[in-house]
């Protein structure tokens, strides 16, 4: 194709600037600070970058200047109108899955849509198509302010290209499959792409990635435990995400899919990160906690595939976890924002499925009536912890941003990947700007974004960020190869 030989000689992808070459200050009357063991405040700041990391953090006393006088650094960035925050952070994605946008998810949305549909698609990739395909989800993702990903995909030298082509920054996990998958002829080469990958310097992280437990062997299983230990890197796979997983590790194993892996030893890796958890009991849950394992919850796709994991028994079995998007497959987006409202709604969500309901909706009575309502608060109030803005935005920022032993991402702190938001606060998205983190945890507010930062580096312009992306010369090359490489993967 030889739109596909342009795009790949195309070297100056993306509008990238130079700050990360040299060291750079951003002065700003909000910057986010704390995270995780720290609540969450807005402070005056100066923020020092250092090539892809802040080096330092210096809070402003009100009243004394931002900038300070004789500073020496070589550039200065003048945010201190805007709100300055830690980008956002993808921990579970496929971001080359955005071509099965277009199946219609009422149709999908029964059996295993992973083993019915992507397979049959997936099997027909080549190298080029997760490229062209990982370049639009990976300008989708910065988009939308998330800066990092945690990705699991096949071709996973090509999803790490369109990474830092794009300028964002990743964890990447080849995925690992010999049972079943299009991937179970190609395991070695993937265990291989995963040391390859943890040799980089240039914004990209190694993960192994087995593929899930109906699909990889217990060698294969073992193997990739040992290579995530020796590579002192995370394990990313998905755990009991649908019932034929279960049932088919309770016929091969005698054992369901959690007990069997920590029989096999998970706790041996540095750290697992499992996406989904949907098939896993409350003891299973607090046993994979006791084994250092952390948990991620994609609630939008999850609705579609199977149903929303109960997060607030995820966290009772003292689990860590975060959010993320799973796969832009089924008309959900790259936008992780967006998961937070869904799961803040959790604390109502069953409301209209309880007993108090039905005993209403049969009799209409008022004492029905009142039941219901008091059902109602009781749940609100059982369930108001997990959706407080501070613990929302530490499940996209502070955790998953802890999860990697290379790097500190999602906190604005010395050390830390110069991962950065500055956001518009007199966008109407933002408007009436009284309580920013409470507005960055319950609102859409990505059209507000003035500037991203990757690695110290600004990804676009500032002030016209969307523009800036959406009509450079590398997206209009990648969207147009995409549809055409999806066009002929229809066809075929």
């Amino acid at each position: 194709m030889q739109l596909g030989r342009r795009l790949r000689a195309r070297r100056t992808p993306v509008p990238l600037s130079d700050y990360g070459a040299e060291d750079t200050l951003i002065l700003t009357e909000r910057a986010v600070l704390g995270g995780g063991d720290s609540p969450l405040r807005l402070g005056r700041a100066r923020i020092a970058i250092s090539g892809p990391k802040i080096s330092e953090i210096v809070e402003v006393p009100d009243g004394e200047p931002l900038e300070p006088a004789g500073a020496t650094v070589a550039r200065v960035l003048d945010f201190s109108d805007l709100l300055v925050s830690p980008a956002f952070i993808n921990a579970h994605t496929h971001i080359a899955l955005g071509f099965l946008r277009s199946f219609d998810a009422h149709q999908t949305a029964t059996g295993n849509m992973v083993e019915d549909l992507f397979y049959r698609y997936e099997s027909r990739l080549s190298a080029e198509d997760v490229y062209a395909f990982a370049c639009v989800g990976a300008y989708e993702s910065v988009l939308s302010g998330v800066a990092l990903v945690w990705d699991h995909y096949y071709f996973a030298e090509e999803i790490a290209r369109a990474l830092v082509d794009v300028g964002v920054t990743g964890v990447v996990a080849p995925t690992l499959q010999d049972l079943a998958g299009p991937g179970s002829r190609d395991f070695e080469a993937a265990l291989a792409a995963s040391a390859a990958l943890n040799e980089r310097d240039d914004g990209i992280f190694s993960a192994v990635g087995p593929h899930a437990t109906d699909t990889v062997s217990a060698r294969l299983w073992r193997r990739a435990i040992d290579t995530a230990r020796q590579l002192n890197v995370p394990l990313h796979a998905h755990l009991a995400q649908t019932p034929e997983e279960h049932a088919r590790a309770s016929e091969r194993h005698g054992k369901s899919p959690a007990d069997w892996l920590l029989d096999l030893g998970i706790a041996d890796a540095p750290i697992a990160l499992f996406a989904h958890l949907l098939y896993v009991s409350e003891r299973e849950l607090h046993d994979l906690a006791q084994a250092g394992a952390a948990g991620v919850i994609c609630p939008y796709s999850q609705v579609v595939f199977g149903y929303p994991a109960r997060h607030d028994v995820w966290s009772k079995a003292g689990l860590p976890w975060a959010v993320a998007t799973d796969a832009a497959a089924s008309n959900d987006s790259m936008n992780v924002q967006k998961e937070l409202r869904f799961l803040a709604a959790a604390r109502t969500r069953g409301v209209g499925h309880s007993a108090a309901f039905e005993a209403f909706a049969a009799s209409g009575a008022p004492t029905d009536a009142r039941t219901l309502g008091r059902h109602r608060d009781e749940q609100f109030k059982r369930l108001a912890p997990e959706a407080s803005a501070d613990t929302l935005l530490d499940r996209v920022w502070s955790i998953p941003g802890s999860l990697h032993p290379r790097f500190d991402a999602g906190v604005l702190q010395a050390g830390a990947l110069a991962n950065l938001v500055a956001w518009r606060l007199d966008h109407p998205s933002f408007w009436p700007g009284h309580a920013p983190l409470h507005t960055l945890a319950f609102a859409d507010t990505t059209q507000a974004i003035h500037a991203v930062i990757a690695r110290g580096r600004v990804i676009g312009t500032p002030g016209n960020f969307h523009l800036s992306l959406t009509g450079c010369a590398h997206y209009r090359d990648a969207l147009t190869e995409a549809t055409q490489r999806l066009r002929t993967l229809l066809e075929s």
